[in-house]
This record gives C-alpha cells, structure tokens and sequence, in this order.
C-alpha cells in the first residue's frame, strides 16, 4: 500500500462495472470513526434510501444524552451546545433551535426506537458518508480544531474570483473538517467546478464509455495483452476477493488497473465517498449550488485509452505488484501523499511533481496535458463579464510544479495568492 500508484490522486476512479458484486452479501454496518459499531440486539435499518438505527445505542457511542418523553413520545437530545428534538411518527424536527423537515420519521419496531442517522449525527457534528458497494454508512468526528489544511489559491480578475482547491479524491476518515478558509471559500462561490461531476453521468453512458474504450472489441482477451505473468497475478487477485477469475478478460489494462486499484483500496480504508471532491459536491447540491465539470468522463477515458501498450502494463504490473521495480513517479505512497495534502505543504507538493522520476509519457498525459485544459477553463471564468465567484476543485498533483495549473495562470499574467 505504501507506494502504490498515484494515479487515483489524480483521477476518478471510474464506477466499476463489478461494483455491485459485493452489494447483496454486505449487512449495513455503521462505522464511527474508523471503528464498526455494534448493534447487539436489534440492527439498523435501510427504507426508501434512509438509514434508521437504534436510538439509544447510537446515541451512546455518540455520547450525546438522551432524554425520552413516554407521554409525548418525544426524543430530545444535548451535546456541547448541540441539540435536537424529534417525535415518533413526524417528520417534523428541531435542529439546534431550528425547525427541519426529516426524510423519515422515526419509529417504533418491536419496542425499540428507531431514529434516522443522518440527521442525529450530523446535527450534533459528525460527517456522514454513505458507500453503497459495502452497504457502509460512515461517521466521521468534527473535532480537530483547525481542520485539514489542504492546497487554495484566491485569482481575481475583472471583478471574478477563483478559488482554485487542490483535492485528494480518496481518503481515510478523520480528514474533516476542512479549514475555515476552504469552507469559507466554498460558501462565497456561486458555482463549484470538479474535474467530472460522476453524479451527473448516468449509468448507461457510462457503460457506454466502458463499452466502447475499456473493451476489446477484436476477440482479443487481456491474456493476449499482457505478459503470462501479470495476467496470473490478475486471477489470484481475482479469487482471493471472492471474483470469477475470468471477470476482466474482455477488458483492457487501463481499465483492469484502475478497477484492481479500487479494490485494494477500498480494502485499505481509502474512500470516494468521503474524499474532499464529494464531500463538496454533496455541500453543492444540497445548497442547490450549480456544480460544473471540468473534463468529461469521454476524455479521462481517452486519456486513459491513449496510453501505450508498455505503459497499460506497466501501470498494471506497479498496481498488482508494488515490490516489482516498475518506476512510473517519484518515490512517495498514498499514505504520504495525503499526509501531505492534510497538512499542506507546499514545498513537498510542488517538489513532488518537479520530479524528474516521473515516466515522461504518463506525466504528459496524467498531468501536462490535462493541466493546460484545466487552466484554460478557469481563464475563461476570470475574463468572463459576469463578475461571479467560483471554487474550482482538481486534483493536488494538477496545482504545482513548472506546468501545474497555478503556475500556468501566473504565466497568464494573473496574480495567484496562496490562501
């Protein structure tokens, strides 16, 4: 794990068309802080998208005091200043003093009262994530007191503001809250920008681009791509997660890398769901915030598509095995990285991607490339007439060194001040 390839720093992982695979076996589990809660007698519940769990049991490990009015059938709840207040049967509610609609009431199952987590937790400070795949519902504490710091920059031109957020689009818990300055900037922006906005694409355009790009289409199969070797290490990884060992035959390397990078992080605790690009999508969306796309899901597919048949292999060979020798990017794991990104160096960052270890071919295309599209989108928005505000989110590994996207705006003549 430790240096397993950058690339998901960088990219989406795309949704896996095995994605589900794992789904039915999964019993939802709720997780605090890294640690599965558990329920001993009764479990939580999912209906109609809602989580619903046990009140006194979660309420406990959130250590928040409870207070059960048997008369009124009222819930009523304290910690540090927090507080709230719901009834049996409505979905009416008050959220440290202000009245909120809930998606589900809570109820009675069996004598036991069930309550919906999202809105307890968040209410008294945690981050709630949901993973689908694993069926995993995670909460997160807010109680660092400056937050993660991050990579921002502040551009301003002819009345228009850009806040450009370098991201990490996996991470563990315990990354949030972000700094003041982040969130700040996120509420003062009247559009967020992401590289691809996945919760946009629907499903069949994306099987689509899988169709088209991540599968081969002349009969060939990944035994015939690849070295015996490699596609060996493939199957054993394949059997050892519970998968049929043919499942990526029909696809190429790139796309059998990324998704056999999704499994091994997955499994390292890394997630999507959390990472800072959907945590502020998520804000976006809630506060019918317009969230525009960077990139397509049609070119980071190409950008992978486009890859030499030595470097899909070797981007195959790194990810399956890290002790291999394969040299693709400096020296420097996930753990690393977002250690970086969490207490935002600078220095480390733009030093990280100067580094003349890169392999030329895939540092022009996972970064050079791209950066320059990036920077020209974000030029748009500060020549624009409108005199509006944007938080533009990339990838950290996008923002610093000699092409990164900062430095091609001061190119441009504007000012970049580090936030």
């Amino acid at each position: 794990m430790k240096k397993i390839s950058v690339l998901f720093l960088s990219l989406f992982l795309f949704a896996s068309v095995f994605s589900s695979v794992h789904a039915a076996e999964n019993a939802l589990s709720i997780w605090l802080n890294g640690e599965q809660i558990q329920f001993s007698k009764s479990e939580p519940i999912l209906e109609n998208g809602v989580t619903l769990v046990p009140m006194r049991p979660i309420l406990e490990k959130l250590d928040v005091k409870v207070n059960w009015d048997e008369a009124t059938q009222i819930v009523s709840d304290a910690k540090e200043g927090l507080s709230f207040s719901l009834q049996i049967g409505s979905t009416n509610a008050i959220a440290n003093g202000k009245a909120v609609k809930l998606e589900a009431a809570p109820k009675l199952i069996q004598n036991v009262t069930y309550v919906p987590l999202r809105f307890v937790a968040e209410t008294v400070g945690y981050q709630v994530a949901w993973n689908q795949s694993l069926r995993q519902v995670s909460l997160t504490s807010k109680q660092q007191s400056d937050g993660s710091r991050g990579f921002l920059w502040k551009v301003e031109n002819k009345g228009n503001t850009v806040y450009l957020l370098g991201s990490i689009h996996y991470v563990l818990e315990g990354m949030y809250p972000l700094r003041p300055e982040i969130e700040n900037a996120f509420q003062a922006a009247d559009y967020l920008g992401v590289e691809v906005d996945l919760s946009k694409v629907a499903p069949e355009e994306l099987q689509k681009q899988i169709l088209e790009l991540g599968v081969y289409k002349d009969g060939s199969t990944l035994k015939d791509h690849v070295s015996a070797e490699i596609y060996n290490k493939v199957t054993a990884l394949l059997k050892a997660n519970g998968l049929p060992e043919n499942s990526f035959d029909s696809f190429k390397p790139w796309f059998v890398q990324q998704n056999i990078l999704g499994i091994i992080v997955g499994k390292e605790g890394y997630q999507s769901e959390i990472g800072i690009d959907q945590y502020l999508i998520d804000k976006a969306n809630k506060a019918k915030k317009p969230v525009i796309s960077l990139e397509s899901i049609d070119s980071q597919f190409q950008t992978n598509n486009n890859y030499s048949d030595s470097l899909q292999e070797k981007l195959l060979l790194q990810t399956l095995d890290p002790s291999s020798g394969v040299t693709l990017a400096p020296n420097g794991g996930i753990d690393d990285l977002a250690k970086m990104w969490k207490e935002g160096d600078y220095n480390a960052l733009h030093e990280y991607t100067n580094s003349s270890d890169w392999d030329a071919e895939y540092h022009k295309a996972l970064l050079t490339d791209r950066n320059v599209e990036m920077a020209e989108k974000i030029k748009s928005y500060l020549n624009s007439d409108k005199k509006e505000t944007y938080m533009v989110v990339v990838g950290m590994l996008h923002t610093l060194g000699d092409q990164g996207v900062a430095p091609l705006l001061e190119k441009e003549g504007f000012t970049v001040e580090r936030q």
